[in-house]
């Protein structure tokens, strides 16, 4: 993305100059990134950017968990692991069964996800124990492409706060846990803040794309949520629903919370931009419906996601619901998948794909009233407002069923707000704008968001008994 900002006039413009597929490689040792092909798409973006006028500055981020590991030389250790790949099965379980669950949480204030990179190392540690002996820096995935650019070695702090590695009262790496989990810790590298300068292109890449010479290399919030959440003002009674393959429900405090209740929902303590903590939990997004999308094509279905919704916007609500934080959708969902936990539940089965869609969407919904519940419940204060932000701010379909499910008013957009929150970051540390509440005033004034009221709440509240018992009874 390539964004012109006029603050004078108080505009903001967001233009897309290149979208491409994050390239992923599946070798004999299991699923990866293919970084050196990531960097190249990245870099021929910039150059594709620059070509169409100045640029300012540049800046990158990207998803969190996930990590290299480079030698002593710079040299990469391998591809990095996909979060998605299964060598983290019971790592999890196995951790927890040493340090603690409260006793890791007191020191994190971290929420449990099977990938997060602390485990991922441990597996590491387990299957190329000379891999990590041989280490000289770890860096996380934004972090790799912002050292391929500028050669800066740091990781960025909110990227870094979703590794389980941070102890949240020095927000440094709490090298003690890693000792007592036989994890080396002689390639962790220092963490920066966001709105960091890194320096300038590196003459490779400026070989490579001239245009590139001198322009400043700003760390944003390098993690994708963080930048999100940047670029629309949230806290008190008002959540941020950061809706796409994930959702990222939460809201921003000045400070982490570290309670029982926090860790009784689950709920993470993530870096923010401007000393701010957000305070979130993960659901289970959009990825279901997608998973069912790509099952529906691979059998030679014509019809579009729009199509689908359409459909699904006719049918009535709420007659099944599955719970899409089940382990059965974890990896590779689909039609079957959700028709198979509505028959284990003894619902009925949805037979059509807009019988399937409104499933998912009504069960999305109850997923984000279960966490505004939880949310309200560990901060003290209800919500009454919740910001949805990313792609999915397009679904007004799910857009409705949240409003209608939780009873909040729901505000849909920016769509691009990872991107625009970048941005935001870039135009503060640039002077461009003086503060981080001004530079969030001209995104709201750029993209004005979608307002959806809550209408009939009786078929949401019976269906959340439903939501919430049909959850037990697969588990228990």
């Amino acid at each position: 993305m390539r964004a012109e900002v006029d603050t004078t006039a108080g505009t903001l413009a967001l233009i897309e100059v290149r979208r491409f597929a994050t390239p992923a490689a599946r070798q004999s040792d299991g699923l990866h990134w293919d970084a050196p092909r990531l960097f190249d798409e990245v870099l021929a973006g910039f150059g594709t950017a620059a070509a169409t006028g100045r640029l300012d500055s540049l800046g990158i981020d990207t998803w969190g968990v996930d990590y290299a590991l480079l030698d002593g030389a710079g040299d990469l250790l391998g591809l990095p692991f996909h979060y998605r790949d299964g060598r983290t099965d019971g790592v999890m379980d196995a951790v927890v069964g040493k340090v603690g669950r409260a006793a890791l949480y007191e020191r994190t204030g971290t929420q449990f996800l099977p990938f997060n990179t602390l485990y991922q190392l441990v597996a590491e540690q387990r299957d190329a124990p000379d891999r990590l002996r041989r280490a000289a820096t770890l860096l996380t995935m934004p972090d790799l492409l912002h050292h391929w650019l500028s050669g800066a070695r740091g990781v960025e702090f909110t990227n870094a706060t979703t590794t389980q590695m941070l102890d949240w009262r020095t927000r440094t790496w709490d090298v003690g846990l890693l000792q007592a989990l036989d994890i080396p810790t002689q390639m962790l590298a220092p963490i920066i803040a966001p709105g960091t300068r890194l320096g300038t292109p590196l003459p490779a890449c400026v070989a490579r794309m001239p245009r590139l010479d001198g322009v400043p290399v700003i760390a944003p919030a390098c993690h994708d949520t963080g930048s999100a959440v940047a670029s629309v003002p949230s806290g008190g009674g008002v959540a941020f629903l950061s809706s796409g393959t994930w959702s990222l429900l939460g809201t921003e405090t000045n400070a982490p919370i570290v309670t029982p209740a926090a860790l009784a929902h689950n709920f993470t303590n993530e870096g923010g931009v401007a000393g701010t903590t957000r305070l979130l939990r993960n659901i289970t997004g959009l990825w279901v419906l997608e998973g069912c999308l790509r099952g529906w094509r691979a059998e030679g279905q014509t019809f579009t996601v729009e199509d689908v919704l359409e459909g699904a916007a006719q049918r009535p609500v709420c007659q099944s619901v599955i719970d899409p934080d089940d382990i059965a959708f974890h990896r590779a969902p689909d039609a079957a998948a959700v028709q198979a936990w509505c028959a284990r539940t003894d619902q009925p089965v949805p037979a059509t794909a807009t019988d399937v869609a409104r499933v998912v969407i009504d069960s999305l919904a109850l997923a984000y009233r279960r966490g505004v519940e939880a949310l309200a419940e560990v901060t003290g204060s209800e919500v009454h407002t919740i910001r949805v932000i990313g792609g999915g701010a397009r679904n007004r379909i799910l857009n409705q069923a949240t409003a209608d499910a939780t009873q909040c008013r729901v505000l849909a957009g920016p769509v691009e707000a990872t991107a625009l929150g970048n941005v935001v970051m870039q135009l503060v540390v640039l002077g461009a704008v003086r503060t981080l509440a001004d530079a969030r005033a001209l995104v709201a004034a750029a993209f004005p968001p979608e307002e959806f009221t809550p209408r009939r709440r009786q078929p949401w509240d019976e269906a959340a008994e439903r939501f919430t018992s049909y959850g037990l009874r697969l588990r228990s």
